[in-house]
């Protein structure tokens, strides 16, 4: 098992890192990966937030802890 490993981890070192390599410096794949990392932190809060602003809940729960964020979803659509 431990030869397959390393014969895989040979193929990869030898073949497959040094293409990775060239196409990972191309100015367009750097543009586009510096692109999605810029925006990647505004997309963690945003997906974040709209769990609180349209939760996950039915308006008419009777539950405790849902009811509130219901309210605010309510308050914000009246804006």
């Amino acid at each position: 098992m431990s030869s397959l490993y390393a014969k895989l981890i040979d193929v990869i070192e030898r073949q497959i890192t040094p293409l990775a390599g060239a196409i990972g410096q191309q100015k367009y794949v750097t543009s586009i990966r510096d692109g999605f990392i810029t925006a990647l932190p505004f997309m963690i809060v945003g997906s974040f937030l709209l769990v609180f602003i349209f939760p996950p809940f039915s308006p008419d729960t009777t539950w405790g802890l849902p009811a509130p964020g219901c309210n605010f979803r309510s308050i914000i659509a009246m804006r």
